[in-house]
């Protein structure tokens, strides 16, 4: 309860210092990390145990007892900050990883197909994805990710595809990105692995790419990609110019 106090206090200080003060004061920084954390949280509907999550930090542990408390408090208010503005639909979570693509021709019994494995994965193993949160981790399983590891072509997409390749008769490097959207997680249902707390959480993908390099002439080009119906309105005015994202100002005093 002390610590409630704590907070109430230092929120109305702020409330009533100076704006110069309360930039100085409160940091509003988040991390990738603790975006995750925060998506676990709202697909579970419910809040994160902040002091568990501070408290178990190792910044918090090796202080000295007498910064502790304050450390505490500017912690609970960036990240009580940073999960009241999160939203699901738009503050995805990013992966990017490095992949080994393969370009397999058209034979007379299959049509021509572009393939990647996931480095360091056995291809039976269904990968996941690990952020820190107390003393233990939240492990994300992206759903429908092996749909994507096999991906016939139609002619007309087969032709672009081999002019971006670097050759065709052996694998290559790509890079996989990968944006998805928290699904489903229980913070109650907590497991041990290893003597390590895990919780699971389940995304679905908003949007996947796939990118190759070109050592010729130094740039990316993408080799497939593809946009969940949910997502497309949000990716289509992330990815549009920034003139046309808003309205011209004589558009306003059309009828």
């Amino acid at each position: 309860m002390k610590n409630h106090y704590i907070i109430l206090f230092v929120l109305f200080a702020l409330s009533i210092s100076p704006p110069a003060f309360a930039e100085a004061y409160f940091d509003t920084r988040i991390s990738p990390e603790e975006q995750a954390v925060f998506g676990f949280f709202r697909a579970a509907g419910d809040a994160p145990d902040y002091e568990f999550w501070i408290t178990s930090k190792l910044e918090f542990q090796e202080l000295p007892e007498k910064k502790k408390e304050d450390y505490l408090v500017k912690e609970m208010m960036r990240l009580g900050h940073g999960y009241g503005m999160y939203d699901l639909n738009t503050d995805l979570i990013e992966i990017k990883l490095n992949v080994l693509a393969d370009y397999i021709p058209e034979t007379e019994d299959d049509p021509p197909k572009i393939t990647y494995k996931i480095y360091n994965v056995d291809e039976n193993t269904t990968p996941s994805f690990n952020y820190r949160f107390g003393d233990g981790y939240i492990s994300m399983v992206i759903e429908r990710l092996d749909f994507f590891k096999e991906i016939e072509l139609d002619e007309e997409r087969d032709k672009a595809l081999r002019d971006k390749i670097p050759y065709e008769d052996d694998v290559f490097d790509a890079t996989l990105e990968i944006h998805v959207r928290p699904k489903t997680a229980d913070y109650d249902d907590m497991i041990m692995k290893d003597g390590i707390k895990q919780w699971i959480m389940v995304s679905e993908i908003a949007y996947i790419k796939c990118e190759v390099d070109s050592l010729y002439t130094r740039q990316s080009y993408i080799l497939w990609d593809y946009v969940a119906p949910w997502h497309e309105g949000v990716y289509r005015i992330k990815n549009m110019p920034e003139e046309q994202k808003y309205p011209h100002p004589y558009d306003l005093f059309k009828d």
